[in-house]
């Protein structure tokens, strides 16, 4: 009886491989421990009446899964932060390595240039602000119990920052790369490239590592959703 409680229980969650495994491991733990402390043994009606005190498998995959979906929610506010740290120290190496390799934007395009660095500074900022408003919006959220409306308008917003903030990011890294294009336009191909070319394919990572995470929580969350109205 408690092999299929158990196995009932993790197709309920089968939408998370890792999250199903754990959750199976500490119930059939928790389940078992029950029937070995029951005096009559490891019997059926035990076994019974373990899997009944524990209560419904859909209910409890359900809170498992709201619990799961509260943690992965407030990573993806600690990945955004750590993503625009990230993207900004890039940012800065790139500028100090233009000013040691003293390369600068020719005076035919330095109208450009500003307009796209005025881009650029302004997006990025904006990705600041947006990514931390996010992050504290979702840490001083209490933990949820279920998955309820009050909790489905949290997770609206929040995912409203996430995007926001993600929209900026990406603006700012192609201001970036056009930025890069314009200052190395002209200049005799060399290893010197390496250095700006690379620090652009780790801002284009960062920015991808960010929306996969957001739309990996956004998918955990539909999942969620469906798991509570079935």
């Amino acid at each position: 009886m408690i092999q299929d409680y158990l196995e009932g229980l993790a197709r309920e969650l089968d939408f998370d491989r890792s999250l199903s495994r754990c959750v199976r491991q500490e119930v059939e733990d928790h389940l078992w421990e029950t029937v070995a402390a029951d005096p009559a043994g490891n019997s059926f009606e035990a076994q019974r009446q373990a899997v009944a005190n524990f209560g419904d498998a859909r209910a409890i995959a359900a809170e498992f899964a709201v619990l799961s979906l509260a943690r992965h929610s407030r990573r993806a506010g600690i990945a955004a932060l750590l993503v625009i740290v990230s993207v900004f120290i890039v940012m800065k190496a790139r500028v100090a390595w233009y000013a040691l390799m003293q390369w600068a934007i020719s005076d035919d395009l330095r109208a450009v240039g500003g307009l796209v660095m005025t881009i650029d500074r302004y997006a990025f900022l904006s990705s600041v602000v947006i990514g931390l408003g996010g992050w504290i919006y979702i840490q001083s959220r209490q933990i949820p119990t279920a998955f309820d409306p009050a909790y489905r308008r949290q997770l609206r917003r929040f995912f409203l920052l996430c995007g926001a903030a993600a929209a900026a990011l990406v603006v700012s890294v192609i201001s970036d790369a056009v930025l890069t294009a314009l200052q190395l336009r002209g200049a005799g191909l060399s290893a010197k490239f390496l250095v700006p070319i690379l620090s652009m394919s780790i801002e284009i990572v960062c920015v991808g590592i960010l929306v996969l995470r957001i739309r990996g929580v956004t998918l955990r969350a539909a999942s969620t959703a469906a798991l509570t109205r079935r």
